[in-house]
């Protein structure tokens, strides 16, 4: 069993060569989000290629020009007018992809829309949408604050207050915005059962493997100028190497995935010698557009977790 923190020590090992040569094995088997994507290891589907949108900025750009050419020569200022409003209409729509991919909901959309799949009936190599309860596999994770016990993801991130002016200008402290400073994610392979035909999956979501998920973190302390930091978050912070400064407003977020919990695991089915495994797709996949929402095609790549047990979700719980 190992934790989802940075120092990835084996509980409960002893002390001699074969406890060690498993301890080390079993880190080994990890997989740390943090170091093979961006934004804490939760890759972000882009909404539109960047030479698209500065191609469109370009034409837009270029419809401006003409527009006060036209009204400087001609003095109608019909087409710059037209100019303005079809820029507008076109940044508010980007903004809103942008935005829409940025939060994860574009993905969350589609996954919840996508039909399970059945492990009896899907194919080998299909695409399949797998929901059931998980279990551990040969490890299992405790996550890195809270020490919850068998997880099969684990996800802790820190972050630090930013305000916008200066005292006098913002005299009451409020928080502008939430910058991450430290981020700790971790998955493992695990086991899914398929609600559907009752046939169990393993997920192949170790070491080296590409994993997209869509777990929303529980505040579990968030830190104030009149309180003082507790102990527990002092010695987190500590064994982290962590400024622990009274004045700074910090907020500690964590989620994971527990034993017992229902998942949404989406990826490509492998069906070999009666044996079923779950392994991210080949390429990227595209969610498609969605015109009643205004939202362009965003592409994942890699396995999705989507968390359909929400019991343990509770957003702004922890003051400390």
């Amino acid at each position: 069993m190992l934790p989802g923190g940075e120092d990835g020590k084996r509980r409960g090992a002893t002390a001699d060569s074969d406890a060690d040569a498993e301890a080390g094995a079993n880190a080994a088997a990890l997989n740390d989000l943090c170091a093979t994507a961006g934004d804490a290891g939760r890759p972000v589907p882009a909404p539109f290629p960047r030479a698209a949108a500065w191609a469109v900025a370009a034409l837009l750009a270029v419809g401006i020009g003409l527009g006060v050419l036209v009204l400087a020569v001609v003095r109608s200022p019909v087409l710059l007018v037209l100019a303005l409003v079809l820029s507008a209409a076109v940044s508010a729509f980007l903004l809103w992809n942008a935005a829409a991919a940025a939060s994860g909901r574009v993905l969350r959309r589609f996954v919840d829309g996508l039909p399970a799949s059945s492990l009896r009936v899907a194919a080998d190599g299909q695409l399949v949408k797998i929901t059931g309860p998980v279990s551990c596999g040969d490890i299992s994770l405790i996550s890195s604050y809270e020490k919850v016990e068998n997880c099969v993801y684990t996800s802790t991130l820190l972050r630090k207050c930013v305000r916008w002016g200066s005292e006098v200008a913002n005299p009451k402290n409020n928080c502008s915005r939430w910058k991450l400073t430290h981020a700790e994610r971790f998955a493992a392979d695990f086991y899914i059962t398929d609600a559907k035909s009752g046939k169990r999956a393993l997920v192949k979501a170790g070491y080296h493997t590409k994993v997209v998920p869509l777990i929303d973190e529980n505040v579990l302390v968030t830190t104030s100028r009149s309180t003082d930091l507790s102990s527990t978050l002092k010695c987190w912070l500590q064994e982290r190497n962590l400024s622990s400064e009274e004045a700074q407003l910090i907020r500690l977020e964590e989620g994971y995935i527990t034993e017992g919990m229902r998942l949404s695991v989406i990826g490509i089915l492998s069906k070999k010698n009666g044996e079923f495994m779950i392994f991210p797709p080949r390429e990227p996949i595209s969610t498609g557009c969605v015109l009643l929402s205004f939202l362009l095609p965003a592409y994942f790549d890699g396995i999705v977790l989507r968390l359909v047990d929400k019991s343990y979700f509770m957003p702004h719980s922890g003051i400390s």
